[in-house]
C-alpha cells in the first residue's frame, strides 16, 4: 500500500459504487464516475463509457478487471478481460486509476 491510499480516511457512504467515487475523489479524480452493474461497479471518466470494473468477492476483496478493447476476429464475448488484480478496495480503485492514466503514483 503506498501513502496515498494509507492516507484515505474510512468512507462512511452506503453503497459500494459512493465508496469507489469517494476514494476516487480522496486520490484526485473528480471527474470519475462509478455506477453499480449488477454485482459489479463500473468505473469511467466523464462521458466516456466504462474502462474498469471492480468485483466483489468478499471479505474486503475487490477484483479489478479492464474494459476488452479487443476487435475483430480476436474478440472475446465479453467487453471485460480477466480479473487482472485482487486486493482491497482503494488499493483496486487505485489500480483502475493508474491503469488509465487519470493518476501517476508518487515514488
Amino acid at each position: 500500500m503506498n501513502e496515498v491510499t494509507s492516507a484515505l480516511r474510512v468512507s462512511r457512504s452506503n453503497t459500494l459504487s459512493d465508496r469507489v467515487r469517494d476514494i476516487a475523489g480522496e486520490l484526485g479524480c473528480a471527474a470519475v464516475w462509478a455506477r453499480a452493474s449488477g454485482p459489479h461497479v463500473l468505473i469511467g471518466l466523464g462521458a466516456e463509457e466504462a474502462f474498469a470494473r471492480v468485483t466483489p468477492l468478499g471479505i474486503g476483496a475487490y477484483g479489478l478487471s479492464f474494459r476488452n478493447e479487443t476487435t475483430g476476429v480476436l474478440a472475446r464475448s465479453s467487453p471485460w478481460d480477466p480479473v487482472l488484480l485482487i486486493d482491497d478496495l482503494a488499493e483496486t480503485v487505485e489500480h483502475a486509476l493508474v491503469g488509465e492514466g487519470a493518476i501517476t503514483l508518487d515514488d
